[in-house]
Parts: structure tokens; C-alpha cells; sequence
């Protein structure tokens, strides 16, 4: 029989706490929307049973995942391996749950930010707490999954303009009388910029708060980021406030809530493989800081034309000089690097397969995975497991930018993880 179980948690931070996302101090003074722990439990046996965990935050760490699935697996049963924890990657949640660097072997070598013990107990008893009530609440349930569109666009690659329709990928688990309606979508969840000091979920958190007005039946929407790294609402976006996140927000829950119709029945039967496959990549060789103050100054003046220009879209040269400026402050930390130690987090469930990756990966990467599996249903749950940065295609590393100047793994790597996921999957097959 299988049973399916959704449970949530408040996980909203005191004020006064410096927010994630964007460079410089940026303290929060208030709360818009709460931030959650969400749980979506999918049992058939004690053999056959995974838990997805989705955190209303920047991104999540392998010490923060470790901890959480410690304490899943100690209250629900569930196996730490089948437990996956993902973040939605808002910036307008709380910096400092990240306790140490994210390469190689070094211990105790706080590079990215600083370390709030706080915050990370708060939040992984906001996430176990939230596991808890899935396991408690489950019943007997069903699931069903499809992919679709959105009703209006609302999303799109970030570097370049295009008019390639985005796919999003949804879930529904349902109860006798609760449902979590999962979707899956690249996007980066940015319509709020760096002037808001308020805690948010962001376009995310609306939806989930409007759902109800299009849906009564799904209680607990979850927000499953995908392959973001290059994806956002830069090009959709009509500003950057809160009506504007009501705006997108409204069109997210009501395409979510449309797709419901068109989900068909999960084929074959329920049985669950997960597997962790670690990752070595090569690091990335940062410029020197002498190179790096020239490169500042010549994107710096060509923003300055631009403005004069009156060029309406300057955010594409704004993101190049905070890409430069961010890896200035990476030289004398990871200029030496050699090597990223990380690790994928990839689960069967019936004919779903999830690769949970540990980072921002780029859409074309993301699509090479979905398509390497065409009779399945592949969620590429970015985000998921650990944080390593932006992970690039090649071309973005000749192309240059943000990201690519970011980055912290070479050239040709994301390549090599996106094949490590695609093997990895295929052997859950096997």
C-alpha cells in the first residue's frame, strides 16, 4: 500500500541578521512572508520509503544536509541516503548557515560566510520537524506527475533573451485530505533585488499562499528549484517589489493549479533506489588581483556608456561587475584550489527519477540529464545535497559573465558532473 504524508514548518530567523544573495551588508529589519521547511514522505513498506525536504533558503551545505538526514532517519526511519534536502535558493532569506568551505578536505575554513549556530539549529529542527508530521500524517495515497507549461512566461535564460518555452515538471501527492502539488522549475527565485530588507520567500511564497484560490485541494505547495544556474525573471520581470512577486507569484499558482488535470497515475510499482555519488572537480585558476582591478575598471566604464546611451537593460553589465568584484575576494582564499570535493544525491521512485545536484546548474546540463531518460520523468532538484557555486557549460567560460566569473570549478567540469549524474541515475536502472 503505498502512503503519502506532507508536513511543514515555520523557519523564519530573528531580525537583524545580514541576508544571503548579494554583495555588501544587508541587514534584515522585518518579515514579508515566513520562510518554511517543507516534507513530502512516499512510503510502500520500510523498504520503500523516501522523504524530499525543500528549505525556504539561499542554499544548503553538506554539514547542514548531514545533519538534517541524522535526525530524519532518527525520527521517521527513513534512510539518510533517501532523504533529500534542497533549498529554493531565495536571496532574501538569512546568511550564515554555511559552517565551512565547500572544497577539497580543509576543515573549519570559513570562506563564504560567517558561521550562525543559531540559525542552523533553528533550521534543521524546522526541518525535521517538518519530516515528522509527513511521516505522522501519512495515509494510504497516490501520485501522479506530468509535465507542462506556464500559462504566461514568467521566466527564461538570464545571459540572453529567447523565446524558448520553459517546462515545468509536477507532482502530485495526495491524500485522503492533503496535497502536495511539487513542481519543478529553473528559475532563479530573484524578483526581489538587493534593496529589500524584508525576509521572503519570494515568488515561491506567493504562490503557495494564492494556491488555495485556484486549488482548495493542494494544501502544500512546494517550490523544487531545478537547473537555475543561467535561469531567472530577468527578461520577464516588470520590477523588482513586492507587486510584482504577487504578479508572477499568481501566474506560478495558477499553472501549477491547471496542470492538476492533465497528471497521469505513477506506472509501475513503488520501489525506491537512491545512491550518493561523490564528486571530485577540478578548481578554477582565478586571475590574478591585478588583472581582476583592470577588468573591474573596464566594465565600470562600460557601464557608464551605457547610462549615457540610455540603455534600458543594464543588468546584464551590473551582474558582470559584481561577478568580478565577488571573485577579487576569492583570490587570496581560493586562488591556491585545486580540487572541489562535493557529491550528487540521486533517487528512484517508480518511473521518477530526481538528480539532486549540488549547486546552480546550467539549463543546457540540466536538459542534457531530462534527456538522456526519455520513458521517465527526471526532476533536476538543484540546489539539493551540498553548495559548490555555479556550475557552467563550456560555452558560458568563452561567453563570459557573471557566473562564469564565479564559478569556482574549471572549464569542461560541469560537463563531467552532468555525465556522473546521467551514469548515476542509469545504475539506479540497472
Amino acid at each position: 500500500m503505498l502512503e503519502t504524508g506532507c508536513g511543514s514548518a515555520v523557519i523564519t530567523p530573528r531580525a537583524g541578521l545580514q541576508m544571503a544573495g548579494f554583495l555588501g551588508k544587508r541587514i534584515a529589519e522585518g518579515v514579508h512572508d515566513d520562510l518554511m521547511a517543507k516534507a513530502v514522505y512516499l512510503a510502500d513498506g520500510p523498504e520503500n520509503r523516501m522523504m524530499l525536504i525543500v528549505v525556504d533558503t539561499l542554499e544548503v551545505d553538506r554539514q547542514f544536509v548531514d545533519e538534517v538526514r541524522r535526525r530524519v532517519e532518527q525520527e521517521t526511519g527513513v534512510p539518510a541516503a533517501c532523504c533529500l534536502v534542497a533549498a529554493i535558493h531565495t536571496h532574501s532569506g538569512p546568511s550564515g548557515l554555511e559552517r565551512v568551505a565547500f572544497w577539497g578536505e580543509v576543515e573549519d575554513n570559513q570562506v563564504v560566510e560567517a558561521f550562525d549556530g543559531r540559525l542552523f539549529e533553528q533550521t534543521v529542527a524546522g526541518c525535521v520537524t517538518a519530516a515528522k508530521k509527513a511521516r505522522r500524517w501519512a495515509r494510504e495515497g497516490t501520485i501522479k506527475s506530468g509535465m507542462t507549461s506556464m500559462l504566461q512566461p514568467i521566466c527564461g535564460n538570464r545571459r540572453v533573451r529567447t523565446t524558448e518555452q520553459v517546462q515545468m515538471r509536477v507532482l502530485e501527492v495526495e491524500t485522503r485530505s492533503r496535497c502536495a502539488g511539487v513542481y519543478n522549475l529553473d528559475c532563479h527565485p530573484t524578483v526581489l533585488h538587493e534593496e529589500n530588507r524584508l525576509y521572503s520567500a519570494d515568488f515561491p511564497g506567493f504562490a503557495a499562499s494564492i494556491m488555495p484560490l485556484f486549488e482548495p485541494f493542494v494544501t502544500m505547495p512546494v517550490f523544487l528549484n531545478g537547473a537555475a544556474g543561467d535561469m531567472s525573471t530577468r527578461f520577464y520581470r516588470q520590477s523588482s517589489d513586492f507587486a510584482e512577486v504577487k504578479r508572477i507569484g499568481t501566474i506560478v499558482a495558477e499553472s501549477v493549479a491547471a496542470s492538476l488535470d492533465v497528471l497521469e497515475p505513477m506506472k509501475g510499482p513503488f520501489v525506491v533506489r537512491a545512491v550518493e555519488v561523490p564528486l571530485r572537480l577540478k578548481a578554477k585558476q582565478f586571475p590574478s588581483a591585478q588583472d581582476l582591478e583592470h577588468r573591474i575598471a573596464d566594465a565600470r566604464k562600460k557601464l557608464e556608456v551605457a547610462r549615457l546611451k540610455r540603455v534600458r537593460n543594464l543588468r546584464l553589465l551590473e551582474s558582470a561587475i559584481e561577478g568580478l568584484t565577488f571573485a577579487a575576494t576569492m583570490v587570496d582564499k581560493a586562488g591556491k584550489v585545486e580540487y572541489i570535493d562535493s557529491r550528487l544525491s540521486l533517487v528512484r521512485f517508480g518511473d521518477i527519477l530526481v538528480a539532486g545536484i549540488p549547486g546552480e546548474l546550467f539549463s543546457s546540463l540540466g536538459n542534457d540529464i531530462r534527456a538522456a531518460f526519455p520513458d521517465y520523468l527526471v526532476l533536476v532538484a538543484g540546489y539539493c545535497g551540498d553548495y559548490m557555486g555555479y556550475i557552467p557549460d563550456t560555452a558560458a567560460y568563452d561567453e563570459g559573465g557573471y557566473e562564469a566569473f564565479t564559478t569556482f570549478i574549471a572549464k569542461g567540469e560541469g560537463e563531467r558532473l552532468r555525465d556522473a549524474a546521467t551514469n548515476g541515475l542509469r545504475a539506479l536502472l540497472a
